[in-house]
């Protein structure tokens, strides 16, 4: 067999969980490499100026409200994608496939139509405190973004597709046309069209992507039409269970709104400032939380078609237990290592000291979501996939007032961090309720409470001496002896999974 044809047929195959995990974690690595490229790019081009602070607030609500929509959908569309699988109708999973895809382009098209000729509001509901130039800037470009939300939506829809079949090599290989075209786009037109660049490599990005996408799912699409649509009992059960999400999703929005209204208050560059750091943290937890949650839904998603709360409760144990392992350890290093990261890999062009002081804060407010938030994602993708998707939405609703609350104590004193504090304490709250709720509807203790508190002890004992040894000691050997030490306690902690890893990516190289 030729080279390309095995690469091919390796690309199409269903993967088990590990090995799915393993695919999504090498092209999550080269993705998100790539995207530091990219957001390395625009530091050095744009640092944390006002144009970007307004840019961003123009494209938050195409990527938010729209990303939320067709999310809601696709996340419901997974379980109910597996049961129609099963059932070997080709021809009612054609239909499903394609009925949700119209019915959410027509929704997402409608919201772009709202974008477009409404501009002004969406600003000034997410950026109220923006002055008069950067309220403008953001609304001119706003007007350009109707079809965002739908370039987004496909993407997700069609993931979706792919992760229903496990095909996860195949899901995560098209993630990385979007750096690859987006950096040099970026590159190519900054002196043309300034902070506005990025906003042109997003679209063609987003829009090269949907094409592969088009083409890998086309056997999976047919014509349809709008009543045969309505009256599908797949998709309209789809729509109802991924309406609590969509009602929950934009509680999530309003956070994200009071998070930016509050931070249009402060100096110039605090919205982009959150980015970066959210960027950053993202960068970290992503190649390990990103690749597990997307292959172990999939599995969840088959538990909760059959109810088979035996198999719940291993998938639960064993990824909570793995999660936990990877995170504690690794959020000890990421508080001492936050402003080195943040000065390697932006401080330079436009990005300054200054910049890296306001980045490096707020990625040490974030920090504590490294570790809890993952838990919480696993514990309401279990709800999801059992289709009690209501939870979530009073879950939500209650981290609103937190929310603004936690933001109203810690703002004057901290800054951008402490809007990066709230939403970490937010999530503790948040998990503690969801745990609770967990144990009531599926009676199942997952977590290791005894190795947690181990990690926990470990981790502390590693952060307290280099915490204090900071700025004691000669920086280039503190840096040495605090990474070197690092990797071998994460090495202790997480020696069977890293063997495993090793071992299967010795298989993968004898096949």
């Amino acid at each position: 067999m030729r080279k390309s044809e095995k690469i091919k047929r390796r690309l199409s195959s269903s993967q088990s969980i590990a090995a799915g995990t393993l695919s999504i974690m090498f092209f999550t690595v080269l993705s998100k490499g790539l995207g530091f490229v990219r957001e390395m790019v625009l530091a050095a081009n744009f640092g944390t100026s006002w144009r970007l602070d307004a840019l961003i607030v123009a494209m938050d609500p195409a990527l938010k409200i729209g990303g939320l929509l067709s999310s809601a959908i696709a996340s419901m569309m997974i379980p109910i994608f597996v049961n129609l699988r099963a059932n070997r109708d080709n021809k009612a999973l054609k239909e499903y496939t394609s009925g949700i895809i119209l019915i959410t382009a027509m929704l997402l098209l409608a919201f772009g139509c709202l974008l477009t000729f409404f501009p002004e509001f969406f600003v000034r509901l997410f950026a109220p405190r923006f002055n008069p130039e950067e309220t403008a800037y953001a609304i001119r470009k706003m007007r350009i973004m109707g079809l965002l939300p739908l370039l987004q939506g496909f993407n997700t829809l069609a993931s979706s597709v792919l992760k229903s079949e496990k095909k996860y090599m195949l899901y995560s290989s098209v993630q990385l046309i979007f750096n690859i075209v987006a950096i040099p786009t970026i590159i190519l037109f900054a002196p043309f069209f300034s902070e506005a660049s990025y906003l042109l490599a997003f679209i063609v990005g987003t829009f090269l992507m949907n094409l592969a996408f088009l083409y890998i799912i086309r056997g999976k699409l047919q014509p349809v039409g709008f009543r045969g649509v309505l009256k599908n009992p797949a998709i309209r059960e789809t729509l109802v269970l991924a309406l609590p999400l969509i009602m929950s999703g934009s509680l999530g929005i309003i956070n994200n709104i009071v998070d930016k209204a509050f931070a249009s208050s402060l100096a110039t560059g605090s919205i982009s400032s959150l980015r970066y750091a959210q960027t950053m943290k993202g960068m970290i937890t992503s190649i390990v939380v990103g690749s597990l949650m997307t292959t172990v839904f999939t599995e969840l998603s088959e538990s909760g078609g059959k109810k088979d709360h035996s198999a719940l409760e291993f998938r639960l144990r064993k990824s909570s237990t793995d999660l936990l392992n990877f995170l504690i350890p690794l959020t000890a290093w990421a508080v001492l290592m936050a402003r080195p990261l943040i000065a390697l890999f932006f401080e330079r062009g436009e990005f300054t000291d200054r910049s890296t002081t306001i980045v490096s804060a707020a990625f040490i407010g974030y920090s504590l979501t490294i570790v809890i938030a993952p838990v919480g994602q696993l514990i309401s993708k279990t709800f999801v996939a059992f289709k009690k998707t209501y939870l979530t939405f009073f879950i939500s609703l209650m981290s609103i007032g937190l929310n603004y609350l936690f933001n109203f104590l810690l703002i004057q004193r901290f800054n951008t961090m402490g809007i990066a504090i709230s939403t970490s304490l937010v999530s503790i709250i948040n998990i503690l309720i969801l745990y609770y709720l967990q144990r009531r509807i599926f009676h199942i203790d997952f977590l290791d409470k005894e190795g947690i508190v181990k990690n926990v002890i470990i981790a502390v004992i590693f952060f307290v001496p280099f915490y204090i040894l900071r700025g004691r000691m000669n920086y280039a050997l503190w840096l040495i002896i605090m990474n070197l030490v690092f990797l071998v306690i994460f090495y202790l902690m997480n020696r069977a999974i890293i063997q495993t890893i090793i071992l299967k990516i010795k298989n993968i190289k004898r096949m």
